[in-house]
């Protein structure tokens, strides 16, 4: 399934999507979404930072928020790509389910690479304002969790740790001192009127 997704959506589909049928495309989407294989999912990387619009990300909402809030069971090294590029798309069109993707997302990356993706998944969290505040108390046990992954040894202390960690509470102090949020979409509600 790898190589397929890989023809389709590294070959086929990376420069354009335009004039793609999405009653085909968004199943394919999905399936390759759902495949255990991280290299597999990374495939939907490029579609889903630079051809997803606002109706893509809509209709594939749910598939989403699973594939920025799972890790991927096999090939772990690419597990990232797909969930970083599944929370940037929510985030970019400012739904709602963003905020906790995002929660989940900086707690359960893993630790190589956390101190760059860390910072990222922040400075989209604090875009949401006074509407990421509910996630505080667990931005909060993501600084618990670093630290206690640190003392274990799973990951190094010094620099990197501080880079992830200084992020994290940067993020909190900026959500809790933010006054207001961006219109917010929901996936459970149907699309703003025009």
């Amino acid at each position: 399934h790898g190589e397929l997704a890989a023809t389709v959506f590294k070959g086929l589909l990376r420069r354009s999507t335009e004039g793609v049928d999405r009653g085909l495309l968004h199943p394919a989407i999905r399936s390759v979404a759902r495949n255990v294989d991280g290299m597999a999912r990374a495939t939907l990387t490029n579609f889903l930072e630079r051809q997803a619009t606002l109706e893509d990300v809509r209709a594939l909402g749910p598939d989403l928020v699973e594939a920025a809030s799972s890790p991927c069971p096999a090939d772990t090294m690419f597990r990232n790509e797909i969930r970083m590029a599944a929370f940037r798309a929510l985030a970019r069109y400012r739904f709602r389910e963003a905020i906790e993707a995002g929660a989940t997302l900086a707690r359960t990356q893993g630790g190589h690479g956390s101190e760059s993706r860390t910072g990222e998944i922040m400075e989209q969290l604090t875009a949401f304002g006074i509407a990421a505040r509910d996630v505080v108390p667990r931005l909060r046990d993501v600084i618990t969790f670093f630290e206690a992954e640190c003392a274990a040894g799973g990951f190094p202390n010094g620099e990197l740790q501080d880079r992830r960690v200084n992020a994290v509470r940067d993020a909190i102090a900026e959500i809790e001192s933010a006054v207001d949020a961006p219109q917010l979409r929901s996936l459970d509600s149907s699309p703003p009127p025009l």
